[in-house]
């Protein structure tokens, strides 16, 4: 179960899972970006290889609806996440902060209620969340976003003590810049040469939700 599936980095996911023989389910929101996803992986969605539900995964509705949809998934893959900043704290709307929590943290929480419970019952299941370099350096002018960052890492570490011998394991990613063509967009003139390249996070994402990675737990991972 990939969310933000449908994202530039989630369709390396996506494509990544499919090309090791996986189904997958994604939830959509956003039809420019379920689009994109239709493009690229035509082939897969009409062969049902992936099965894409429209779901708000921030609610717990949604994520139930994705759950449902993925009853014996093996491995979640928290892609879904949001970025802003760029101002001191007393110049950040709070609006702001409730925003960067909604999609970067919400959206964790309740694909994991959702979904923990199957892999528990199974014994089975690998979680994977997307952190950020930002909630280790803590730059100034980033505070909302670094802090919902920081707290998926807190999410991470809690969940993997409590799934710790029910032989799930939950592990978070700490990518540098992402090479997506929104980031490009957003930072023209950066050298785009020293950026992680959205298959290179698929790929070790993919390591760790297979059995190959099963040893790796509660780990941070830098790529």
């Amino acid at each position: 179960m990939i969310s933000g599936g449908t994202g530039a980095l989630g369709r390396a996911l996506v494509r990544r899972f499919l090309d090791g023989g996986d189904r997958v389910v994604v939830p959509w929101i956003m039809k420019r970006e379920l689009e994109a996803l239709e493009a690229e992986e035509g082939d897969a969605l009409r062969r049902g290889r992936i099965v894409i539900v429209e779901a708000d995964v921030a609610e717990e509705a949604g994520a139930r609806l994705v759950a449902e949809a993925a009853p014996s998934a093996e491995a979640l893959v928290n892609t879904v996440g949001g970025y802003g900043g760029g101002k001191a704290l007393h110049e950040t709307e709070l609006e702001l902060w409730d925003r960067m929590y909604r999609m970067n943290v919400r959206t964790a929480v309740a694909l994991s209620r959702a979904l923990l419970p199957g892999m528990l019952a199974r014994q089975r299941g690998s979680i994977a969340n997307i952190g950020s370099r930002a909630a280790l350096d803590l730059p100034a002018g980033l505070s909302a976003y670094a802090a919902a960052k920081g707290a998926v890492l807190a999410l991470s570490e809690i969940l993997q003590k409590e799934v710790a011998l029910r032989h799930v394991r939950v592990n978070t990613i700490i990518p540098t810049t992402i090479d997506t063509p929104a980031n490009r967009a957003a930072m023209p003139n950066a050298d785009f040469s020293q950026w992680t390249p959205p298959a290179a996070i698929a790929e070790v994402i993919y390591w760790l939700a297979s059995d190959a990675g099963a040893t790796v737990r509660g780990a941070l991972v830098p790529v």
